[in-house]
């Protein structure tokens, strides 16, 4: 068996076992290799470099791969990029970062818009997580989730008949959903 299937072997035991330290340094050896093909392993590296709290290095290890990215991948590379900015807190470069990967998206799915709304409400802007959430739902994406979202930015901004209807649609879709039920009963007292 050639190095580098050892190595990805040895990873994917890493990984599977919740080893992340040991998997960063397996990362780092595979990625000493220096192939296109290494990129998605690259991707997953600069994920487990976050749990690990070491944005720098994951920060570093985005920008060396950043050229070499292929087109298939550029959405991913966008959202990993955006997922290490939400984490470090910084909304508006991780909701910048879920937008152009719902650019580069080439399957017409909204979840990446979903993902740019919720930053945008962290950062106090329920009007403009509304519209994102809005434009997601014209794309394939998770429904019941978007719905979700998207009621509890209405019910942000005291909308509550509205927020009421987008928490009925999600039942309609998710009939045990907890949380929609809940709003619906405090929404009742509201409308």
């Amino acid at each position: 068996m050639p190095e580098i299937d050892e190595l990805y072997e040895a990873l994917e035991e890493a990984r599977d076992a919740d080893q992340v330290a040991s998997a960063c340094v397996l990362y780092e050896e595979i990625l000493t290799h220096d192939d296109e093909e290494e990129i998605p392993s690259t991707l997953l590296y600069v994920q487990d470099l976050t749990d690990l709290g070491n944005y720098g290095q994951a920060f570093a290890t985005l920008q060396r791969i950043e050229d070499l990215v292929p087109q298939p991948i550029e959405a991913t590379f966008h959202w990993v990029k955006g997922t290490v900015h939400q984490e470090m807190g910084d909304f508006a470069e991780a909701e910048a970062c879920y937008r152009e990967a719902d650019k580069r998206e080439t399957e017409n799915r909204g979840d990446y818009l979903v993902q740019a709304a919720g930053m945008a409400f962290h950062r106090g802007e329920p009007a403009r997580a509304e519209y994102l959430v809005r434009e997601a739902l014209k794309k394939e994406c998770e429904r019941d989730e978007a719905l979700g979202n998207l009621a509890t930015y209405l019910a942000s901004q005291r909308r509550f008949p509205e927020a009421r209807d987008a928490f009925q649609e999600v039942l309609e879709i998710d009939p045990e959903n907890e949380i929609a039920r809940e709003w619906l009963l405090d929404l009742d007292h509201l409308v």
